[in-house]
C-alpha cells in the first residue's frame, strides 16, 4: 500500500464514521504493527492485543486524524508506543537493546513487479532474512517492507541515523552474498 492510500484511509475515517476504511486499515496494517508489538514485547497473545488496541484507539480518535501527515509512520509508532506501556504495565525493562528485541518471523511481501523473481528466490531471501539479528531484521523490515525513511525508523526505534544505515548494509550484504548467481541470470 502506498502512503497516500493510507493518508486516504484517515482522511476517511476522520470525516466520517467509515468502519469499511477502518476494516481496510486494519487488513493491510495489522501483520506489521503485530510484528514491531511481537519484537518488542515477546509474547505473541500481548502483541495481539497490544495491535488490536491501537486500531481500536484509532477509531475512537478518528476525528483527530486528518492531521496526521504520515498514517503508516503514525501506525508504527502508535503500536511501539503501546507496546512500552504494556512493559511498563509489567515492570519490565524498556530498553529496545539488540537483547531487548525479540526474534518474529519476516516473510518479505512481495508486489507485483516483484513477481518477476521466482518463488524460489523468494524463499531463498526469506530464510537470508530469518537468520538475521532481530535488530537487523527490524530495521529492515520498518524500510524495505513498511517504506519508511532511515530518518523515521531512528525515530520510531530511538536509535541513530547511523545505526540505522549500519544494519541496513548488514542485511543487504547478507542478503546479496547470500543469493546465489544463479538466481540473476534467470
Amino acid at each position: 500500500m502506498t502512503r497516500n492510500a493510507a493518508y486516504i484511509l484517515f482522511t476517511r475515517l476522520s470525516l466520517a464514521e467509515d468502519e469499511a476504511a477502518i476494516a481496510e486499515l486494519h487488513n493491510i496494517y495489522f501483520y506489521r504493527l503485530y510484528k514491531l508489538a511481537y519484537s518488542i514485547v515477546g509474547d505473541r497473545g500481548a502483541a495481539e492485543e497490544i495491535t488490536n488496541d491501537v486500531f481500536v484507539r484509532i477509531w475512537e480518535k478518528r476525528s483527530l486524524l486528518k492531521d496526521v501527515a504520515s498514517p503508516e509512520l503514525y501506525l508504527l509508532k502508535c503500536a511501539r508506543n503501546r507496546a512500552l506501556e504494556f512493559l511498563r504495565g509489567q515492570k519490565m525493562d524498556i530498553q529496545l537493546s539488540e537483547d531487548g528485541l525479540h526474534d518474529f518471523p519476516l516473510q518479505w511481501e512481495v508486489s507485483p513487479e516483484q513477481l518477476l523473481i521466482s518463488s524460489e528466490m523468494v524463499r531463498h531471501i526469506n530464510k537470508v532474512i530469518d537468520q538475521l539479528s532481530p535488530k537487523c531484521k527490524l530495521i529492515f523490515l520498518l524500510v524495505k517492507e513498511s517504506n519508511l525513511k532511515y530518518r523515521e525508523v531512528a525515530d520510531l526505534l530511538h536509535i541513530s541515523i547511523k545505526t540505522v544505515e549500519a544494519q541496513m548494509s548488514i542485511a543487504l550484504k547478507k542478503i546479496s552474498l547470500a543469493v546465489p548467481m544463479t538466481f540473476l541470470h534467470h
